[in-house]
């Protein structure tokens, strides 16, 4: 069916079921000015945006728009707020070979966030198979990823290690592996490695500000040293003195805050990194840094070196609140099953003594049942756990 007062418009695309929402990313791209994926959260929309409240699909005839894609960031380090991509921008990573269209894809995140329509179009433009699994627990998703065969998983560092904990995973014949969203740490990398040997694993690191990053193919933390020089497809690179890092991408998005963007077209994408040796570390994010008594501690960074502990399954850090020192560190930890938490304690501190500074060390660790997740599939940083 043809809408042509839908034509030249920007409208709001909210999220109902996938297969409508592919009908409508198929039938409005280039139809429409402008389409507002539009969250879960009430976000405010520009006006004017027409409300597309049902599953219709417009038809193009004649018509054609350079149209941009809103989508709405997660407000995880700030307010929501919208960030305009073009379909070129969005499909700048999808892979198109005669093995990638055998693949079935488990859709893990949200379709209308940055990182799943990322999983939709790689498997819609690829010609691959898509299996919806962003709903459930680590255990229904599994369920889903074996009932349908899903031989590629796009999911969050924060995901990986729930699926792990199901001690099921092995159970899958996964020949692709991605991550991102979060840090993807050494000891999780290895982990997956060692599951599945000949598989593709890379992170990929890319946000909804700055769109497509990035993918990291070697199975090593960080990125090669040499990008802040030659860059990669197309993207440079810039380390700051605060060590920011910036990304100048080939397509700058629509609506980017101007104190994120300087005059040479870089992006700062407020992630901390480090050059250490042949590659750069990511450290963590600059907004959620621990102040203890006017020491920086990154949060991801702890997280990483208690992950390194064998019988440690997912680690949660953050600051809690001081008279004295402003904040102290506190870390939640989820211990692998038939591990026996009070030993593994003093192996933590052990190694925590090795290696970080006094003022790193949590000065409490918490046992918990399981860490939450968001929606996005990333680790709830402000959630309470129950010990």
């Amino acid at each position: 069916m043809s809408y042509p007062h839908l034509a030249g418009q920007a409208v709001v695309l909210p999220y109902v079921n996938l297969q409508d929402f592919i009908c409508h990313l198929l039938a409005l791209d280039g139809y429409c000015t402008a389409v507002y994926l539009q969250p879960e959260s009430a976000l405010p929309l520009p006006e004017p945006a027409l409300p597309l409240t049902r599953a219709t699909v417009a038809t193009p005839d004649s018509v054609h728009q350079d149209t941009q894609w809103f989508i709405a960031t997660s407000g995880t380090t700030g307010t929501p707020k919208w960030i305009g991509h073009r379909m070129a921008s969005l499909t700048q990573a999808v892979k198109s070979s005669d093995a990638n269209t055998q693949l079935c894809w488990a859709l893990c995140y949200q379709p209308f966030r940055f990182a799943g329509l990322q999983v939709v179009l790689q498997s819609l433009l690829s010609g691959a198979s898509l299996s919806d699994c962003s709903s459930g627990d680590a255990y229904l998703k599994l369920d889903n990823m074996q009932k349908y065969a899903v031989s590629a998983v796009s999911a969050t560092p924060s995901m990986w290690r729930q699926l792990l904990l199901t001690g099921k995973l092995d159970a899958l014949r996964l020949s692709h592996l991605t991550l991102g969203g979060e840090i993807a740490d050494q000891q999780l990398l290895d982990r997956l490695s060692t599951l599945f040997p000949t598989a593709r694993i890379m992170h990929i690191y890319a946000s909804t500000e700055a769109g497509v990053g990035f993918a990291v193919t070697d199975r090593r933390a960080g990125f090669p040293a040499q990008w802040l020089q030659s860059g990669i497809h197309g993207i440079e690179f810039r380390l700051d003195e605060t060590s920011h890092l910036w990304l100048k991408p080939r397509y700058r998005p629509v609506n980017l805050p101007p104190a994120r963007l300087n005059d040479e077209g870089f992006i700062d994408s407020e992630d901390l990194a480090v050059l250490q040796g042949d590659r750069v570390l990511f450290l963590g994010r600059a907004g959620g840094i621990i102040n203890v008594g006017g020491n920086k501690v990154h949060p991801e960074q702890v997280e990483q070196l208690l992950l390194q502990v064998p019988g440690v399954a997912q680690v949660h850090v953050y600051g809690k609140a001081s008279s004295l020192l402003g904040q102290l560190v506190v870390a939640d930890l989820v211990a692998e099953t038939g591990a026996e938490t009070t030993a593994l304690q003093k192996q933590l501190l052990s190694h925590c003594l090795k290696h970080l500074q006094r003022y790193q060390i949590p000065t409490r660790f918490n046992w918990v049942e399981c860490l939450t997740t968001g929606l996005s599939g990333k680790l709830n940083r402000s959630a309470k756990h129950n010990v």
